[in-house]
């Protein structure tokens, strides 16, 4: 199994880590097939919510309907397993409907499928602030 990835790898994912916030954000639930796996997962660390597949990651992104945060990724890491597992860590700061921030770090399992790079599974931990956000 290949231990790096390309230079286009790497730019489809950086992408798709930037298309997850415009579709998101703008509750563009039709669209999350271009960013999560059929049967892709968030997990939010906080609370131990978990959404699997793309139906419960829908409904989720509609339950937060004019409180979504407006989310902001960074810095992302990609690395290889040696089974070929592809991972990213990245920062995110997202924007809350009040103007406050938050921010925190998604662990990422991508997975390449015949439509491209698609999130298997997202955690979400949160660092600051510490409590009241799910």
């Amino acid at each position: 199994m290949a231990t790096e990835l390309t230079l286009t790898q790497t730019e489809e994912i950086r992408r798709l880590f930037a298309l997850f916030s415009h579709v998101f954000d703008n509750g563009e639930v039709d669209a999350l097939d271009q960013v999560f796996a059929a049967d892709g997962a968030i997990e939010l660390a906080r609370t131990g919510s978990v959404f699997q597949g793309l139906d419960a990651i829908r409904k989720f992104n509609l339950s937060l309907g004019e409180h979504s945060p407006d989310h902001h990724t960074v810095d992302t890491v990609l690395s290889v397993d040696e089974d070929g597992t592809v991972r990213g860590r990245s920062r995110y700061l997202a924007i809350l409907p009040d103007g406050s921030l938050h921010n925190g770090d998604y662990f990422d399992v991508l997975v390449h499928t015949e439509a491209g790079w698609r999130i298997a599974y997202r955690r979400s931990v949160p660092r600051y602030p510490l409590a009241g956000l799910h």
